[in-house]
């Protein structure tokens, strides 16, 4: 499929031009939900949420386990709301939330060349995660590769090779979510479950993991950025400047209107949108989850969680405390220091070895 996005152009008369991006491939999310349930892993779905919770065999004192995404707050509290909305009109079948969680990295795919590839995979938080990070679960599925929008421009045009991306990576998730995936959001699927009940089926987007730039286009942010303090007029009057009155995307005024915090001229925030729905701007430059989710209480924010692998063991807390143990090192006696934390960790972590 091809993809077009709007680049702006400069020219007051011209304000943008279109360019179309080929090579987007994807499964639509409904007819995947519609598989993961009628495939023999589904027998191992959780389909209700609850608690976990650990009882002291000593003094009888407990405490909440959070191990899981079905015994999350986030999934109880989404069941709830679940059951607050109106039956369905002539059903009576059980409501169940088919608990979406994706991923996704663009990556090279060898080590000399330009060969690179951008998947997105979708987990189901219904599964238990020791089966779903199992090598041969079979439970990753892949939803499909964005394209990419090129190599790096020349020198000075970096800021509009960020926006274009920014703009192709939202272009693409408006058509995953498309209508058929917008009113089994609201409405539900009726699938018969491997229990061979039917239940009314309602996709929830938990989680979405990627390392830090790539979060940064999701939540339509600066890229090390300082504090995003959003103001939608300004967001607004920023895309207004690019796309009506021929400013660049990183020109003075752009820059000037933003401020100094993390945010670009795409709209996130969806309050306030009607006030602003007769500029050409914003009926296309949004962020893709706040235009078709928002206004069903959807958070962008709150589904971007930890990426383990690229924050913790190959990024920036990885790179402090490599420089921490080089502190320990660099004082008087900094072996015995470090072999003193050495000692703390096996304590710590492996007590039954000591």
């Amino acid at each position: 499929m091809d993809i077009t996005i709007e680049i702006p152009t400069r020219l007051k008369e011209d304000s943008f031009r279109s360019f179309s991006i080929p090579g987007f491939h994807y499964r639509p999310l409904v007819a995947m939900i519609r598989a993961a349930f009628a495939d023999i892993q589904a027998g191992a779905f959780h389909l209700l949420p609850f608690q976990c919770i650990w009882k002291d065999p000593l003094d009888d004192h407990q405490e909440r386990v959070f191990d899981e995404l079905y015994s999350s707050d986030s999934w109880l509290e989404a069941q709830d709301n679940l059951h607050r909305q109106p039956q369905e009109p002539g059903c009576s079948f059980e409501r169940v939330i088919a608990g979406l969680m994706f991923f996704s990295d663009a990556t090279h795919l060898a080590m000399f060349g330009t060969a690179k590839a951008w998947p997105l995979y979708l987990y189901f938080g219904n599964l238990m995660k020791y089966a779903r990070s199992a090598p041969k679960s079979g439970a990753c599925h892949i939803v499909g590769f964005f394209p990419s929008v090129g190599d790096l421009p020349p020198v000075g045009m970096a800021a509009l090779h960020a926006h274009c991306r920014r703009e192709l990576f939202h272009a693409c998730w408006k058509h995953l979510l498309d209508a058929e995936f917008m009113h089994a959001y609201r409405h539900g699927i009726v699938l018969q479950c491997p229990d061979g009940v039917y239940r009314r089926v309602f996709p929830r987007i938990f989680t979405y993991s990627a390392d830090y730039p790539e979060k940064a286009l999701i939540a339509t942010i600066k890229d090390m950025g300082s504090c995003p303090s959003y103001c939608l007029e300004s967001v607004v009057m920023a895309g207004s400047f690019i796309f009506s009155g021929g400013n660049t995307v990183n020109g003075s005024k752009v820059q000037v209107t933003l401020g100094k915090g993390s945010w670009v001229p795409t709209v996130v925030s969806v309050f306030g949108f009607d006030i602003f729905r007769t500029t050409n701007y914003l009926i296309s430059n949004q962020n893709t989850f706040a235009e078709k989710l928002g206004p069903l209480g959807f958070d962008v924010f709150r589904m971007l969680i930890v990426d383990f692998m690229h924050e913790c063991e190959l990024g920036t807390w990885k790179a402090l405390f490599t420089h921490l143990v080089r502190l320990l090192y660099a004082l008087p006696g900094g072996d015995r220091l470090v072999a003193a934390l050495d000692n703390r960790f096996v304590l710590h972590c492996f007590p039954d070895f000591m």
